[in-house]
């Protein structure tokens, strides 16, 4: 495995953003890899001037894609399906779980919407969504999770990362606990994956949804959905179409379904947004060698939270993020003074720091720093400068 440091610096070269910009906002949208974007640029071409003759490749690049991403999480191929987006991964399987009237589904209280409101919708089926309080810091008890879970439990769905505290849970205990009462694990993993190494034949999360956009560098409405291969026939496929058949797919009289996860596909795929984080699975995938007890660019992650955080603080800015670095992302919380500071002064100072050429975002009452392997002391002084601009305004 390659140093830290030497993986941040290839990363980098193959960052364009970064020639021009302090990029702190891939907790949001992240900037595309030159390989991605080269991907979705030749594809362009190819589809002006040659139309569908090149499908044949573009496939064939699909199913590369399809044993990356499984790669990258320790799966098969063959459990790999690829969606639209987290909110698409996480409805397939809301809507295709057989659910009785009577069933629950337990999530923390702070999730991002897209992993309450497809499970609030089950209530038409008289299935009852109870919510779990966090802490304001993130931090999810397994002693308030262990009390919400009960016999009639079907599915406990949370964020490997939160997307405002950036806390980061400890996959292992979870699923212990989950699968001890009963119950499955839905991982939303939008806010990790890329970013931290996860093996899910080792850690046993029964489904994982995670869109591109984010850590993985890639672009907007292509992400992946694993469904492990023993609940393959536990949900109903939805949305079904050509693409979820496994043989004579022009027939009006096709019938039988994939026997993998693709069946969950439907239609035609998002060719450009694919081919594109195909792109920038491989190259993360070449840089860091994946291995599941770590990762160059997980270092080179946790180390940027550090020094930003210190170089902050010494700065006098309230800096916050998880104490145990087991727990930290690449999200850091700031503000100032007494919080909460006013949602108008922290949009007014994310306006200054664009307007300096540093991107960053507003969350949870705070000023949310997410930053990735690529990112340097460059940057953090960079940000440190226009937060001094703003903050003096």
């Amino acid at each position: 495995m390659e140093s830290t440091t030497s993986v941040a610096e290839q990363l980098r070269q193959q960052m364009p953003v970064a020639r021009q910009l302090a990029y702190f906002d891939h907790a949001a949208v992240a900037p595309l890899t030159a390989p991605a974007a080269a991907a979705i640029a030749a594809y362009a071409q190819q589809a002006s001037e040659q139309g569908d003759i090149p499908w044949p490749v573009w496939s064939g690049k699909i199913q590369e894609l399809r044993s990356l991403a499984a790669r990258l999480i320790g799966a098969s191929a063959d459990e790999i399906a690829l969606v639209g987006n987290t909110t698409h991964g996480i409805g397939l399987v809301a809507e295709g779980f057989p659910w009785r009237s009577g069933d629950n589904v337990v999530v923390p209280e702070n999730e991002f919407p897209s992993n309450l409101l497809p499970w609030q919708m089950l209530q038409r089926h008289g299935v009852e969504l109870r919510k779990v309080s966090v802490h304001p810091s993130g931090v999810i008890d397994l002693g308030r999770l262990n009390a919400a879970i009960d016999g009639r439990t079907r599915i406990v769905s949370l964020s490997w990362v939160g997307f405002a505290s950036g806390y980061r849970i400890e996959l292992d205990p979870v699923v212990e606990l989950v699968h001890a009462k009963g119950a499955l694990l839905m991982l939303d993993a939008i806010q990790g994956l890329g970013a931290f190494p996860i093996d899910v034949a080792d850690s046993q999360v029964d489904f994982l949804s995670a869109d591109g956009h984010k850590w993985m560098l890639g672009p907007e409405g292509a992400g992946i959905l694993y469904i492990r291969d023993q609940h393959l026939d536990l949900l109903q496929p939805l949305g079904v179409g050509w693409n979820s058949l496994a043989t004579d797919f022009f027939s009006p009289h096709s019938s039988g379904f994939k026997t993998t996860a693709a069946r969950y596909e439907g239609g035609s795929w998002n060719m450009p947004g694919l081919l594109g984080l195909g792109a920038s699975l491989k190259l993360l995938l070449e840089l860091q060698q994946v291995d599941p007890s770590g990762s160059p660019i997980a270092a080179s992650i946790l180390n940027n939270s550090s020094q930003l955080s210190e170089l902050l603080r010494q700065s006098s800015y309230r800096v916050e993020l998880p104490q145990e670095e087991n727990h930290r992302s690449g999200i850091v919380r700031i503000s100032w003074g007494e919080p909460p500071v006013p949602e108008s002064v922290l949009v007014s100072a994310r306006k200054q720091c664009l307007a300096d050429g540093v991107v960053l975002s507003v969350r949870g009452g705070r000023l949310r720093v997410s930053t990735h392997a690529y990112n340097n002391e460059q940057d953090f002084h960079r940000l440190l400068n226009a937060l001094n601009r703003a903050r003096a305004t």
